[in-house]
């Protein structure tokens, strides 16, 4: 599970992702707002999946979630997802009541860390399709600063951080290697 939000700003993160984790953001999203729903007991289904993963906690803010954020988010998705030409089959119309019962914090979990960290990761899945989204300031940053571990966006690198050097390295050189080094993009 993953939520990508290379910036805080909603409609513009959806607007650099590639039409593949743009289609699994919807699904996703809407995943953590019920793995919350779950958590508070206001849905009360009997699944007990996503209930601790580092995403859903990031939002689930200990008990004051991030749900307008997500929601927004979510939206923005969907609205980005049909502007490329696609149908969506999926909504919130489900769990808007459920939603409406939560007493959530305003504002977001996402700082300029994420923001950086979530580049990074998005830049080592597709590099070829977010070096040319991203701002040559943005991936400067990216390549001259070191991950910033955080639970459920980028842990992983830190267990390839040999090859994820030798990626930064290269790409400092002007090599461009489209494979991505996460084994699973």
């Amino acid at each position: 599970m993953q939520i990508f939000r290379p910036y805080r700003d909603w409609a513009r993160s959806a607007k650099v992702l590639d039409d593949r984790r743009l289609g699994k953001q919807r699904v996703e999203t809407k995943q953590v707002l019920l793995a919350i729903l779950r958590k508070l007991g206001v849905l009360a289904d009997g699944r007990r999946g996503w209930l601790n993963h580092p995403v859903v906690l990031m939002y689930f803010n200990g008990g004051r979630p991030y749900v307008g954020d997500l929601v927004g988010y979510f939206y923005a998705i969907v609205e980005e997802w049909k502007a490329r030409g696609h149908k969506n089959n999926i909504s919130l119309a489900d769990v808007v009541p459920l939603l409406a019962k939560v007493k959530g914090a305003p504002g977001t979990p996402i700082t300029h860390v994420h923001e950086v960290e979530y580049r990074r990761v998005l830049i080592l899945k597709e590099p070829c399709h977010y070096l040319r989204v991203f701002s040559p300031e943005e991936v400067a940053e990216v390549l001259e600063t070191e991950p910033a571990p955080i639970p459920g966006v980028n842990t992983w690198i830190l267990q390839v951080y040999g090859q994820y050097r030798r990626f930064v390295d290269k790409l400092k050189r002007g090599e461009v290697d489209c494979a991505s080094i996460f084994p699973r993009s």
